[in-house]
């Protein structure tokens, strides 16, 4: 587990920033206009761009491993589904939502804050259906051994 959140810290820091990037280079080359993904409010905290940009790969790496770290509650058999989505969601929103708003400021930002929640969103719904079909495979699977057992006793 240890080296799966590890994981998922690095590419999640990385993947940000590959993401942020290309988003700047598209906004400035085509469309030509100036652009930063760290908000004015953001950048005030620190001292330097270069400490905000840092904490902010942080922050992105922390988002992920937080999701990563949490994929434990699925693996509680006695909980169902529907209850280890709850906890994973709610338990992954008390780190990404106080991130969103009060580090990063997105809710000064009308049109940036919705298209965010939007990701996260996005993101609870793949998690949801991987999660669910995964289950859905190991049902399959324990109720084929439970018939094969069955048809053996006969």
């Amino acid at each position: 587990m240890l080296k799966r959140c590890v994981n998922s810290f690095i590419y999640s820091a990385f993947f940000g920033m590959l993401a942020n990037f290309f988003i700047e280079c598209f906004v400035r080359g085509v469309v030509g206009a100036t652009y930063s993904h760290l908000t004015p409010e953001y950048l005030a905290m620190f001292p330097s761009y270069g400490m905000a940009y840092g904490v902010d790969l942080l922050l992105y790496g922390l988002i992920g491993l937080v999701f990563s770290a949490m994929l434990f509650i699925y693996e509680v058999d006695r909980l169902g589904f529907v209850l280890q989505n709850l906890i994973y969601y709610i338990t992954t929103g008390v780190v990404w939502i106080p991130i969103v708003t009060f580090m990063w400021q997105l809710q000064n930002y009308a049109k940036a804050l919705p298209c965010v929640i939007m990701g996260f969103v996005i993101t609870d719904i793949i998690m949801t259906i991987v999660g669910y079909q995964t289950t859905k495979q190991q049902i399959v699977k324990v109720n084929a051994a439970l018939d094969a057992i069955q048809n053996h006793e006969k």
